[in-house]
């Protein structure tokens, strides 16, 4: 009984000492950023952090077309929803959700960036949808993503 005792206790002590991951303090400051110039029709073209295939005229319409679909104002909160990492021998890729609450409904704002090695975090897509407060089926324009494409 004494052993049992002792060996949930030093899983306990070793758990603590674990510390659970935390969000990319740049990225997540970079993913607001981007958020903020939207909402607020800044000239998004002047972001540095935008990834160059983010900075095509096309792109660049489509980002600042999403100021249209947002409640006004300034939301009442915002919070980390989710977020991940993935590591690669070419750099890391990072996605970050954030929720935006506003009294009609809740802007989930999901920005793709990505990180070479050696190099600072480049937003490459951003997505938009809504979701209501309450639970119930939001009244809300369909999602928008603008995000870096490929070529197959």
């Amino acid at each position: 009984m004494r052993l049992n005792i002792l060996a949930a206790l030093t899983a306990c002590v070793a758990l603590a000492a674990c510390s659970l991951p935390t969000i990319d303090k740049e990225a997540d400051a970079k993913a607001r950023a981007l958020y903020t110039q939207i909402r607020t029709g800044a000239d998004i073209s002047a972001n540095p952090d935008l990834a160059p295939e983010l900075r095509t005229p096309e792109a660049l319409a489509q980002l600042a077309a999403i100021k249209g679909m947002l409640p006004p104002g300034e939301p009442a909160s915002a919070t980390n929803r989710s977020w991940n990492f993935n590591a690669g021998t070419g750099g890391t890729t990072s996605t970050v959700v954030h929720a935006y609450s506003y009294p009609e409904r809740i802007v989930l704002a999901q920005t793709v960036l990505s990180k070479a090695k050696g190099a600072g975090w480049k937003i490459i897509g951003f997505h938009v949808n809504f979701e209501a407060p309450s639970g119930a089926a939001p009244k809300a324009p369909p999602a928008v993503t603008v995000e870096k494409t490929t070529p197959t």
